[in-house]
């Protein structure tokens, strides 16, 4: 039987998803009432950006990413507005 590698990291605040490299796969969201974001970075609050998503209010879904995922090399951290929670799945 073939094991996975895919990992999970829930949060509900702006902060770190999960430290070291990683690549990004998939991602389950919940915003609030109004519109939101989530800013992804590379290398913590100040680092580079690698994609920002816009959210419409009240919403709920999943990004499925793609099988390689968005490489991040440092960490993947997080910045929400009007999100109120998010699991990543990455490896």
């Amino acid at each position: 039987m073939a094991g996975s590698d895919i990992k999970a990291s829930y949060i509900t605040a702006t902060g770190t998803v999960a430290s070291g490299p990683r690549r990004l796969v998939c991602i389950h969201y919940h915003t609030g009432g109004s519109t939101g974001s989530v800013v992804l970075r590379d290398g913590g609050a100040s680092g580079t950006t690698v994609f920002t998503l816009d959210f419409h209010s009240n919403a709920t879904g999943d990004l499925q990413i793609g099988e390689e995922g968005v490489k991040f090399d440092t960490d993947i951290h997080a910045t929400f507005t009007n999100v109120t929670s998010m699991t990543f799945f990455f490896k």
